[in-house]
């Protein structure tokens, strides 16, 4: 077996393992939340964690490779969620730089998304396709579209 179906199998076991950890971390919340018969918005925003890293494991298993944006989406969740809760007992630096670091996420969401690197992605260095006929190098994208249209594009 080659090295990279040895690390290929390796990932799929842990993201295995990523997925039943985390559905156990939800039956375990909505168990405490049944128990103190209360619902915070501690509650609500790991819940809403745990959908991210749900969501972004499916996404791994459908496109089989890594989607950079999800990790920055939970980042930026996850930062949200402590200055929610913990603002009031925090020093007013610790929230300035929280919400800096959200701010830097965004920026790198905004980045991730623009042209120039979509570009970057069409040819093979980021985790997906466009789809964008002009982001395309040397492709004929007359070859998917019906003949109709295929004649209209030439």
């Amino acid at each position: 077996m080659s090295p990279t179906h040895l690390i290929g199998a390796a990932e799929r076991i842990l993201l295995g393992f990523v997925v039943v950890m985390t559905i156990v971390a939800v039956g375990l919340e909505i168990w405490a939340v049944y128990l103190n018969r209360t619902v915070t918005l501690a509650d609500i925003l790991l819940l809403f964690l745990y959908a991210e890293v749900l969501s972004m494991v499916k996404v791994y298993y459908a496109r089989e490779r890594a989607a950079f944006l999800y990790p920055i989406l939970i980042a930026m969740t996850a930062l949200s969620r402590l200055i929610v809760l913990q603002s009031k007992e925090m020093d007013p630096r610790a929230i300035f730089f929280e919400a800096s670091a959200i701010l830097i996420l965004a920026g790198a969401l905004v980045l991730m998304r623009s042209p120039v690197l979509r570009g970057l992605v069409d040819r093979g260095l980021g985790d997906r396709p466009t789809g964008h006929p002009a982001m395309r190098d040397s492709e004929d994208t007359t070859q998917d579209a019906p003949p109709e249209l295929s004649d209209r594009m030439r």
